[in-house]
């Protein structure tokens, strides 16, 4: 099976220096991005940071096909969804690929394009299932990432409850 996450999240577990724990989980040698994604990731390198060398590092950036090129043109005219997540809707659902998204709006769009979905909560929730993070580390994890990232993930307590 083969994903393509969104820049948000590569941005956030760059940050943390945790894209280790997604090719682990993800079961890859190296992720894929469009180009859109690279293009996203490469805006905070011009106000100096360094987070995003370390996703380019382990990825491998993706082409879309003149079929892609097509849904992402239908997807853009839509005017809902940014051009990278028009990219990586378009190559998940010519490829039967599974798009990991914090984005509502673009996992709503995805599903409209009959593209299956994954979204941050569920990702945390596959660490633990698939014993790679135990409570502690993930509570770890996610107090890296709020920190770093100024923000609070609502889903905090569910993921603990069971």
């Amino acid at each position: 099976m083969s994903f393509l996450l969104d820049t948000d999240i590569l941005s956030l577990f760059a940050k943390a220096d945790a894209i280790d724990l997604l090719l682990r989980l993800l079961h890859v040698d190296s992720l894929t991005i469009t180009q859109g994604v690279f293009n996203e990731l490469a805006v905070p390198i011009e106000y100096g940071y360094q987070f995003p060398y370390r996703v380019f590092a382990n990825s491998t950036t993706v082409s879309l096909s003149p079929e892609e090129l097509a849904i992402h043109a239908t997807l853009r005219l839509e005017g809902v969804v940014s051009v990278a997540d028009a990219e990586q809707v378009a190559i998940c659902q010519e490829r039967n690929w599974i798009y990991i998204t914090m984005d509502q709006v673009a996992a709503r769009t995805a599903q409209q394009h009959g593209v299956r979905t994954i979204g941050l909560h569920s990702l945390f929730r596959a660490f633990r299932q698939a014993s790679i993070l135990d409570d502690d580390d993930l509570r770890a994890l996610l107090d890296e990432m709020e920190r770093l990232d100024r923000t609070h993930f609502p889903f905090r307590d569910e993921l603990f409850s069971d």
